[in-house]
């Protein structure tokens, strides 16, 4: 493997902590197209696992990949979620 491959498979692998993390949605299709920007993929499903007016916990299943949980926040309940903490969890 060349270093440019380590290069991408190390920011493919570490993309969803670095560039989801601080991302602002309204709604979970919001936070899908952003996933499917980030990813690189056409389409990325995505489930609410709990949702009230302040907090959100939702998973994303990209292809190939591990799910991705993602908690996000609000200060209002007609303030958009700031996502807070991602984590990977493999299948």
């Amino acid at each position: 493997m060349s270093s440019l491959d380590h290069e991408a498979t190390t920011r493919t692998e570490s993309a969803p902590v670095d560039e989801l993390l601080g991302t602002v949605f309204n709604t979970p299709k919001d936070l899908r197209h952003s996933a499917e920007q980030v990813l690189g993929q056409e389409f990325v499903p995505t489930a609410v696992e709990y949702e009230d007016e302040t907090t959100a916990d939702l998973v994303l299943r990209p292809a190939g990949m591990p799910e991705i949980h993602v908690h996000a926040e609000r200060e209002r309940h007609w303030y958009p979620y700031e996502i807070t903490r991602v984590d990977d969890v493999e299948r």
